[in-house]
C-alpha cells in the first residue's frame, strides 16, 4: 500500500512540474509561502496553491515548505500539505533532512505517524529518522519506527548508529530497547568510537557500565576500549 502511494505521489509531482506548476511561482509568492508556512497561515497557503504555486516549493535556503511547517509546528499547514497528493513528503532540505526526521527529533509521535502513513521513508540513505529520534532520546518514536521497519543498525555518513546516539542522549530505556531490537554493540563510527565510547565521552556513566556489562555477557570478554579504527 505504501509503495502504491509513493508511486502515485511521484506521478502527481511529476505531472505538476510538466503542467507548469513548478514554474508558476514568483519570488514574491515564494516569500509569501515561506511566511505562511512559518506562521501557520493555512488560508494563504490554500490561496497560493490555487494560483498554481507548487506545494514542493523551497525557500531560498533550500527548505521545502512542509519541512518549514514541521519545524515551526504549523499544524494546519502541515495537514493541508500532507493531504495534497502532489506534496513530496520525502523532499529534503539542503542538509538532506526530511520532514519525518525533524518530526522524529522533536518527538512528535502523531506527526510521525501521519507522515509515515503518507509514504515518508523510514529507511533512507544518510542520517535516518531513527537516528534523529535517538539523538534526543525519543523512546516512543523509536519504538514506532522500529515496529514499522526501521533498520536498527543503519549507518549514517559517519557510520554513526542509533545506539550511539541513544547512548549520547542519556535515555537508558531507549538504549535497552535498541539492544533488545538487535542493535550491534560492536559497530564503530569513522572516528573509531563505539556506543560504549560515546557514553563515556558524554559522561553517561550508568549507560557506559550497562553497555560494558552487556558486552561481557555477549562476547565473553572484557571490552577492549576505544576509540579503535575498524580493520
Amino acid at each position: 500500500m505504501i509503495f502504491n502511494f509513493k508511486y502515485k505521489q511521484l506521478l502527481l509531482s511529476t505531472l505538476w512540474c510538466f503542467s507548469g506548476g513548478l514554474l508558476a511561482q514568483t519570488a514574491d509568492q515564494v516569500t509569501d509561502f515561506t511566511r505562511a508556512a512559518k506562521f501557520d497561515d493555512v488560508s494563504e497557503v490554500k490561496s497560493l496553491i490555487s494560483q498554481g504555486v507548487n506545494p514542493n516549493t523551497k525557500d531560498p535556503k533550500g527548505n521545502p515548505m512542509l519541512l518549514i511547517a514541521v519545524r515551526e509546528k504549523s499544524f494546519k499547514v502541515i495537514d493541508l500539505l500532507v493531504a495534497n497528493p502532489a506534496t513530496n513528503v520525502n523532499l529534503p532540505n539542503s542538509s538532506n533532512e526530511t520532514p519525518l526526521m525533524m518530526a522524529s527529533i522533536d518527538g512528535d509521535l502523531s506527526l510521525v505517524k501521519e507522515l509515515v502513513s503518507k509514504g515518508a521513508d523510514i529507511n533512507r540513505l544518510g542520517w535516518t529518522p531513527l537516528q534523529y529520534a535517538s539523538t534526543t532520546g525519543r523512546l516512543e518514536i523509536a519504538q514506532f519506527l522500529v515496529v514499522n521497519g526501521a533498520k536498527v543498525n543503519a549507518l549514517s555518513p559517519s557510520n554513526t548508529t542509533s545506539l550511539m546516539m541513544a547512548a549520547q542522549s542519556g535515555n537508558d530505556q531507549l538504549v535497552k530497547y535498541l539492544l533488545d531490537s538487535g542493535a550491534d554493540l560492536k559497530l564503530r563510527n569513522t572516528a573509531g568510537f563505539s556506543a560504549i565510547d560515546v557514553a563515556a565521552l558524554f559522561d553517561k556513566e550508568g549507560i557506559k557500565e550497562g553497555l560494558m556489562s552487556r558486552w561481557q555477557k555477549l562476547f565473553k570478554e572484557t571490552y577492549p576500549g576505544g576509540p579503535l579504527k575498524n580493520p
